[in-house]
């Protein structure tokens, strides 16, 4: 994951995990990097580390998230997801989903601004 931009990785949801899979390989010639993050199945991107990467996915935690306009999520860089997610629901913000380490001591969470946008937080420190 990147932590040298303000975005750190990106998702693009899938409807069904396989078919995008198979679309995005064939459409741009890539081979993924496929892993499972207990329910989250992830495909993801080439990238090289120290730039933004980022995944389709597939997951319960994006069950009200149907693929579609405005379900490409970007994860923002940030020194502590729980400081930050603290912060974010302080000020109106709401969790979607509660920190979570996914691999490399990396750590996640996701809310909902105060217009409404599907916004994750990524960090190296929970």
């Amino acid at each position: 994951m990147s932590f040298n931009s303000p975005i750190a990785w990106f998702e693009i949801v899938t409807r069904d995990f396989d078919r995008a899979c198979d679309f995005y390989s064939k459409a741009f010639n890539m081979t993924f990097e496929k892993r499972a993050v207990d329910a989250m199945q992830m495909a993801i991107f080439p990238y090289q580390e120290g730039n933004v990467g980022g995944t389709l996915v597939h997951s319960p935690c994006y069950k009200d998230h149907k693929p579609g306009a405005g379900t490409v999520v970007v994860y923002l860089n940030c020194e502590s997801v729980t400081a930050q997610l603290k912060r974010i629901i302080e000020l109106g913000g709401q969790e979607v989903f509660p920190v979570t380490e996914i691999c490399n001591n990396n750590f996640i969470a996701g809310f909902e601004d105060s217009e409404g946008n599907y916004i994750g937080l990524c960090s190296k420190a929970e």
